[in-house]
């Protein structure tokens, strides 16, 4: 690699991940999500108070780290019972609106 060499696409991995008491599954989706949250963001979606979500089918999660729908399920859980996602349910065959959190005491950059 040298100073004039183009970086590919990459997603950061945030550092309290490190330390985090997660499956590497479960890092990955949060790290997918948190990306996700970023277009969110972007596109201005936001709840009636203020809040970014995504919409993240299950089987579009699975494809985008190739796993089954069941690891993916079950990461999400984990994420859920970390307090690092929240999930809120839309409808009948409606996929949830996903709300990524930052633990509390994490430095963000602007």
């Amino acid at each position: 690699m040298t100073a004039e060499s183009k970086l590919p696409p990459y997603i950061p991995y945030p550092r309290f991940l490190l330390a985090a008491d997660l499956t590497q599954i479960a890092k990955l989706l949060y790290i997918l999500l948190l990306d996700r949250a970023n277009l969110s963001k972007s596109n201005q979606w936001t709840d009636e108070q203020g809040r970014i979500y995504l919409v993240f089918p299950i089987e579009k999660l699975s494809e985008a780290i190739n796993r089954s729908h069941m690891t993916v399920k079950t990461a999400l859980n984990e994420l859920e019972a970390a307090e690092l996602i929240e999930r809120k349910r839309q409808g009948f065959s409606e996929p949830n609106r996903i709300y990524v959190k930052l633990p509390d005491g994490q430095e963000t950059i602007p």
